[in-house]
């Protein structure tokens, strides 16, 4: 009797413990970078009518310009940016729920149980985000569906966000690559430019 309840003791103070391991992952870093994957519901390689004049820099966040933009050109964006600052956007998981394994060739889901703490990285459209967890990102995490991040559907809450007041943004920074049609190549920061510089376009 004295042996079972040993090993019954064993058994449970082993699953506590590969729960909580689980559940407080590793936490994040405070910034992030990832690239080619537009904060919005947008494809990244498409082309861009011009509508006001830009400057075009070297690299993000450099003071070295390589060229201009004026009103009116048409521009291929070939990639993009973004720095993100996941240890502000924490969300502690409330209900059992799998996510998308990003760029898995597989779709492959991770599941991610109750207690679990995640971060958010990105808007990535139609009220989805892009997240980390242990080192991987995760996609298609329904941002609507936090409770106090967004006005969540009560019967479909999954988590609660923990992380710094913020906007749908997450105040990222967020950087464009830009080609001309004479190949001059160059970063615009879309945050110094008016809302309606930058018009997708496709040509007939």
């Amino acid at each position: 009797m004295i042996k079972l309840f040993i090993k019954l003791s064993t058994l449970i103070m082993a699953l506590m413990f590969s729960t909580a391991s689980y559940a407080l992952a590793d936490g994040a870093p405070a910034d992030y970078t990832v690239w080619d994957r537009m904060p919005a519901e947008a494809a990244v390689n498409v082309r861009i009518k011009i509508e006001n004049p830009l400057t075009l820099y070297a690299a993000p966040n450099s003071d070295n310009v390589t060229g201009n933009i004026s009103s009116g050109e048409i521009v291929n964006r070939i990639s993009c940016v973004v720095y993100t600052h996941p240890n502000r956007h924490a969300v502690r998981v409330e209900k059992t729920v799998q996510a998308y394994k990003y760029q898995s060739a597989s779709s492959e889901k991770i599941t991610l149980y109750p207690g679990t703490i995640i971060y958010l990285l990105q808007y990535t459209g139609e009220g989805t985000y892009l997240g980390y967890w242990n080192g991987q990102l995760l996609w298609w995490l329904e941002g609507y569906n936090i409770r106090g991040f967004n006005t969540a559907n009560s019967y479909a809450v999954w988590g609660s966000y923990i992380g710094e007041a913020t906007d749908r943004s997450l105040g990222i920074d967020f950087w464009m690559c830009l080609r001309k049609a004479d190949g001059t190549v160059g970063w615009v920061h879309p945050k110094e430019y008016p809302q309606s510089t930058f018009k997708y376009y496709w040509k007939d």
